[in-house]
């Protein structure tokens, strides 16, 4: 009998403590998430808080695009660099969804093709906060070259007119 309570007890510990254990894996994935815009509401949003765009062009078949997803996109520090010092920007090179730009409207596929050059996937572009075009990476990027291309945009190290670099201001 003794035995009986003890092993009821144990079961309902774990059972209890399940859903605090999938709560701390959920948080901890939370961490690793971007949270991507579309880019006409993302761009707004850039010049409102001074901050530099990240843009990802991608494709629901292209097989790098999901090894970027995979790897460089829930790499903690990456993250934490988009996170904090970007707007993320996502548009589906195939995608017919149209944008509103202004009142200029324009579907993300010809916005990738016509006012980006994207020809390949993934691609990745630069904007400055007024959303005037910094520069692009093409193709697949491992990690630690994403990190430090979005370093480089972060601390603003492509303006050798800016006095002080370091602090991004």
């Amino acid at each position: 009998m003794k035995t009986l309570r003890i092993l009821t007890a144990l079961f309902l510990v774990t059972v209890l403590a399940m859903p605090l254990v999938a709560d701390d894996k959920n948080v901890k994935k939370k961490s690793n998430e971007i949270n991507w815009l579309a880019y006409d509401v993302g761009l707004p949003l850039a010049k409102k808080e001074n901050k530099h765009v990240f843009i990802d062009f991608t494709a629901k078949w292209c097989g790098w695009c999901k090894k970027m997803e995979k790897e460089a996109f829930i790499d903690e520090v990456v993250c934490s660099l988009i996170r904090d010092h970007f707007v993320p920007i996502r548009v589906n090179g195939d995608s017919k969804k149209v944008l509103d730009i202004d009142g200029y409207k324009i579907s993300e596929k010809n916005l990738a093709r016509s006012q980006y050059g994207v020809t390949g996937y993934p691609a990745f572009w630069f904007l400055k906060p007024d959303g005037s075009k910094l520069g692009r990476l093409k193709g697949y990027q491992a990690t630690d070259a994403l990190r430090g291309a979005l370093e480089y945009v972060k601390d603003y190290r492509y303006d050798s007119t800016r006095t002080n670099q370091k602090s991004g201001k």
